[in-house]
């Protein structure tokens, strides 16, 4: 039977594997864990910085003048030179009238500004005095290969802050920076994986706040940094996990290949009756498969000798109490013939019929072993299966005179390829095991039968029902199942060491057919022998084989039914 594939080694050893996954999550929970840190970082150095310009403006009265009378040509040429120079033209151009440069404020910035950072100063009236800086950083144009970014996505998921205007800063901390009140600030832009940092400071002059600093930033630096992280983390990871997982799995296609190999050349090795007929390949691997090959080669060697022995004492035990019986027998014969007392013949009597019974003991311990050696050395034959056993039925008939046998055979002749000595034999054995178990006045069927290019052979009888759970055990070696109340007295005389059955098994397998046991609806037993016709059905079939000495069924062997 084949294994599913996730019931085998190669399955498991991949779920094994999934669980190197847990390195590259883990480096990804730490780089999480480091951007986190670097945010909370950013925050306070854009703080300081905020706090830094905030104080280098504050109390500087003239960049702050209240009631100075307003130049508008000078203000509007200011503009226009401030707006050309601007980095963040985009940002200067959106503020309109607002934007109200001060070269010295602006001078200031320029000194103090950095790449990627913007820098506001506004005052009280909400005008914006300087403006120095953009937030495009062309170094932090950088995005992960496409095959990594729905994956980085996944394992690292951008932070969720609400979408501002970028061109602007958040227009509430600006007022509260004026009323005194520093903050920072998150707010998303329209790349998702992009964020702005704002923190705003008030401008002092003495106690009073004469305008506010507003830095940005962006996480451009740190965006880098994760992306360069993330994709050396996850090209690596994934191809060291992909090269693992490979190489678990050709291991466990190796292992499986090897134990599957096993498994077949073991099923292989012992046939359905059990015997050993093979042996297991000797491997030279040192690790605990090859210690498995080789004690199950070695103990199919031991079974083989074993079964080799078992099967050869019949014959050896046969053999050597044959000497003996034979003594005993001739013995009692002799003293049959002398004149003795009434008691004493009566004793000899039974003795006789002890040691007639101890031959056929002796005789049927044998026959499974001669009919095997009998198969292997016989030369195959068509002949008519039909005219055997037309001819083995007469000779039941006479054979049996109280029973009746009722006998179906097909008009035309059934041509068989095999040893019709051999088929005899099976007949034989199907017929006296019916005969045993039939009640007192019942017949006993035969009948003969071809359909889809196979001839049926089917002798049944009236007697008591198969036992359930013996109908798959029937036809194997020593098996006998009797029940004392359904058979015949002349069924009870003889003796049985369960090898009937067994005989018909081995002539139908002979033959390349099957046979099986069935109860009958109507009450009784059915034993069907289903073999191949010859191929040639055109050539003349020998029917000579009936009248060949086995027209007469063997009495001095009675077969084992259960």
């Amino acid at each position: 039977m084949r294994t599913r594939f996730y019931h085998g080694i190669r399955f498991r050893l991949a779920l094994v594997a999934l669980a190197l996954l847990a390195l590259p999550l883990l480096a990804v929970h730490y780089i999480a864990s480091m951007e986190s840190f670097l945010r909370a970082s950013q925050e306070r150095a854009i703080g300081a910085t905020a706090r830094a310009v905030a104080a280098a403006l504050s109390d500087r009265p003239t960049l702050f003048e209240r009631g100075a009378p307003l130049d508008e040509e000078g203000e509007e040429r200011r503009r226009i030179v401030a707006l050309f120079a601007a980095a963040d033209t985009d940002a200067a151009a959106s503020l309109g009238t607002a934007y109200v440069p001060s070269e010295e404020i602006e001078r200031f910035l320029a000194i103090m500004g950095r790449a990627g950072e913007r820098v506001w100063v506004v005052d009280a009236r909400s005008r914006v005095r300087g403006l120095s800086g953009s937030l495009r950083d062309p170094a932090a144009a950088r995005t992960l290969v496409n095959w990594l970014k729905p994956v980085a996505a996944l394992v690292v998921p951008a932070p969720s802050y609400p979408v501002g205007d970028e061109t602007l800063p958040v227009r509430s901390q600006i007022d509260r920076a004026l009323i005194g009140v520093s903050s920072t600030q998150w707010r998303a832009t329209r790349d998702r994986d992009v964020a702005i940092l704002s923190a705003a400071q008030p401008v002092f002059l003495g106690d009073d706040i004469v305008g506010a600093v507003v830095v940005e930033e962006t996480t451009g630096a740190i965006q880098i940094l994760r992306q360069d992280a993330l994709e050396k983390l996850l090209a690596v990871t994934l191809a060291v996990v992909a090269a693992a997982l490979a190489i678990l799995l050709a291991f466990a296609g190796r292992l499986t290949t090897r134990i599957g190999r096993l498994h077949a050349e073991a099923e292989a090795a012992i046939d359905a009756q059990g015997r050993v007929r093979g042996a297991i390949t000797a491997t030279s691997a040192r690790d605990e498969i090859g210690d498995l090959s080789r004690t199950t080669g070695a103990m199919l060697a031991r079974l083989r000798d074993y079964n080799a022995y078992l099967e050869a004492m019949a014959s050896r035990l046969s053999h050597e109490l044959r000497t003996p019986v034979a003594v005993v027998r001739s013995s009692l014969d002799n003293l049959a013939a002398e004149p003795l007392a009434g008691n004493a013949r009566v004793y000899v009597e039974r003795a006789l019929e002890g040691v007639r019974r101890l031959a056929r003991l002796i005789s049927r311990l044998s026959e499974a072993t001669r009919l095997e050696r009998l198969l292997e050395s016989a030369e195959r034959e068509r002949f008519d299966l039909a005219a055997v056993v037309r001819g083995c039925v007469e000779g039941y008939r006479a054979a049996y005179p109280a029973r009746a046998f009722d006998l179906a055979l097909p008009a035309s002749p059934v041509p068989v390829q095999g040893v019709p000595d051999a088929f005899a034999q099976l007949l034989d054995k199907l017929v006296e095991n019916a005969h045993d178990f039939a009640p007192e006045g019942s017949g006993v069927r035969v009948s003969l039968d071809v359909a889809d290019d196979r001839a049926c052979l089917a002798v049944e009888n009236d007697g008591p029902p198969l036992p359930d759970a013996m109908v798959q055990r029937l036809f194997d070696s020593m098996v006998s199942v009797r029940d004392a109340g359904g058979r015949t007295a002349a069924a009870d005389a003889g003796a049985h060491l369960g090898l009937g059955l067994y005989i018909v098994r081995l002539v139908a397998e002979y033959h390349g057919g099957s046979v099986r046991a069935a109860n009958r609806a109507q009450g009784g037993v059915r034993f069907e022998v289903r073999v191949p016709l010859a191929e040639d059905r055109g050539q003349a079939p020998i029917a000579a084989g009936a009248e060949s000495g086995i027209a007469l069924p063997n009495m001095g062997s009675v077969p084992d039914f259960r």
